[in-house]
């Protein structure tokens, strides 16, 4: 859906098909990431992204939140064109835990894909 509305691509269901299978069977066979490398962290996740086009008008943000135990939250809404990719990642955070706040969610962890904006925030000097 994404390389659809983001890309303009088409893909025949076959392949998609062959891919999301692919995907499970490697899944699957994978080692728990987060058992073996990560320690588990109890709690509320929020995990954000932002997506940026060049010439578009619009971008997109969205956000996904769980709590063990408990079915997840999810947010999702286009905006006005933001500067950059760096900024539609940034603007989807702010947005993110400007949902957590409203909803009572006052601890909660914070996740994105973008190591650029972790960077930012973790470095403010920089």
């Amino acid at each position: 859906m994404n390389n659809k509305i983001f890309s303009n691509l088409d893909i025949d269901p076959r392949d998609t098909l062959t891919l999301a299978e692919t995907e499970a069977t490697l899944w699957a066979g994978a080692p728990d990431i987060e058992t073996e490398t990560l320690p588990s962290i109890p709690g509320r996740w929020c995990f954000t992204d932002g997506s940026w086009k060049e010439n578009e008008l619009m971008a997109g943000q969205g956000w996904y939140s769980t709590l063990e135990g408990f079915d997840g939250l999810i947010g999702a809404r286009n905006v006005r064109e933001s500067l950059s990719p760096l900024h539609a990642e940034m603007e989807a955070l702010i947005w993110a835990m400007e949902c957590m706040r409203n909803l009572r969610q006052f601890r909660v962890i914070f996740a994105t894909d973008c190591s650029l904006l972790v960077k930012m925030i973790s470095e403010p000097e920089e």
